[in-house]
């Protein structure tokens, strides 16, 4: 199993009170070490979700799942 899917399979069985600072600390990372690599839309995007975290405007993974269909 890669890294990646290690760690897909980790979030999946977080508590939905622990995903938003999960997700915090992605984007932390993201922004501190990948900043340079990535592009404008996305560091808008990052912007838009980190606004979006503070405001407590986000969804649980089962409301994402539920769109998706």
């Amino acid at each position: 199993m890669t890294i990646k899917e290690q760690l897909i399979q980790e979030v999946e069985l977080f508590p939905d009170a622990l995903l938003a600072e999960a997700l915090d600390f992605v984007l932390f990372l993201k922004t501190r070490y990948i900043d340079t690599e990535i592009t404008t839309e996305e560091q808008d995007t990052i912007l838009a979700s980190q606004t979006a975290y503070e405001l407590g405007d986000y969804l649980t993974l089962e409301q994402y799942a539920s769109n998706q269909v």
